[in-house]
């Protein structure tokens, strides 16, 4: 990879071929843009914000756009970097929830401010008052339309990061191209796949990238 950008490795490596209608058609109808997901684990502290939001404008710089969860920690800050750089038009929020009330009341405000500064939000079917198996069916299904969206994955996993897992699993289920950063944890494994040290440098220091074995 020498020093390729680590957002061309994830939205444009021979492994990551994708269908045409992942692409996005640019404003003034040239290159295809990409949508490139941000995810991660809820507890990510707040002292990763200004990483998360290097790796977002990183992306942006390549003429990709963002998708997310709209989750707090990692979805938050990739929104409120979104929101705080003016590039709202540029992200896409996969949301389990009907309606506003559903984030998460940290979210809730941000998700308002990132909707009027003209971001996009795929809206789901659930209130918030269901029941926990209800909520987490929906909250899983929200991932899997995610992932059906983009080219590629970029993950901030720390603790457990049982729903992050989940998605980076059905994404690597589908030879996407997918990037992570580790805190505080060792690599997860999965069957087939290799994690190979991503070597561009800057905010993409300390990722790995995932390498099909088969």
């Amino acid at each position: 990879m020498g020093q390729q950008s680590s957002a061309v490795c994830v939205a444009g490596s021979a492994q990551a071929a994708r269908p045409v209608r992942r692409s996005l058609q640019s404003v003034d109808g040239g290159q295809a843009q990409k949508l490139i997901g941000v995810i991660g684990s809820r507890s990510l502290p707040l002292q990763y914000a200004e990483h998360v939001g290097a790796v977002v404008e990183d992306i942006l710089r390549r003429k990709n756009q963002i998708a997310s969860g709209g989750a707090v920690g990692t979805d938050e800050y990739c929104l409120a970097y979104l929101v705080h750089i003016g590039e709202a038009d540029k992200g896409t929020v996969y949301s389990p929830w009907s309606t506003y009330e559903g984030f998460p009341v940290k979210v809730r405000v941000l998700s308002r401010q990132f909707k009027e500064y003209g971001g996009s939000i795929v809206w789901g079917n659930l209130r918030g008052q269901e029941e926990y198996a209800v909520v987490r069916a929906g909250l899983l299904a929200r991932n899997m339309r995610l992932i059906d969206a983009v080219t590629g994955i970029v993950a901030f996993l720390h603790g457990d990061s049982n729903g992050t897992l989940f998605t980076l699993r059905k994404a690597l289920g589908q030879h996407l191209p997918v990037v992570i950063f580790c805190i505080d944890r060792r690599l997860p494994e999965f069957p087939n796949i290799k994690w190979k040290p991503l070597r561009c440098g800057g905010c993409w220091d300390g990722a790995y990238k995932a390498v099909y074995l088969r």
